[in-house]
């Protein structure tokens, strides 16, 4: 008797586990959108290298041009959020500027 409770627990937990799984939490938190059209690490299009990659970081959507951009993130993100967080600022004091030029050493995209 006891193998067959424990069968029937497992067997609910694993479909309550599965159920959930597709269904978002009604509480998460949106994350804040990317205000960007460049890759946060590099300055290039974000379609530059095939394809956009996401991530969320403390609440905030952060997209790259390539994977190698999110190991570069990685290693110093306060300094990358900083620079979605002053945007918005910057936007509103200041007539629109230019995109800055790719980052040096980057246009072959190596890391």
């Amino acid at each position: 008797m006891p193998r067959m409770l424990l069968t029937t627990t497992i067997a609910s937990l694993l479909a309550a586990a599965a159920w959930g799984a597709d269904t978002p939490a009604a509480d998460a938190p949106k994350a804040k959108a990317y205000p960007f059209d460049t890759c946060i690490v590099s300055n290039e299009k974000l379609d530059a290298m095939g394809g956009t990659v996401t991530v969320v970081k403390d609440g905030q959507e952060v997209k790259f041009c390539c994977k190698g951009c999110i190991k570069s993130f990685e290693k110093e993100p306060a300094k990358y959020l900083k620079k979605i967080t002053d945007a918005p600022a910057k936007a509103d004091a200041a007539p629109a500027a230019p995109a800055p030029a790719p980052a040096a050493g980057h246009g072959n995209h190596q890391h």
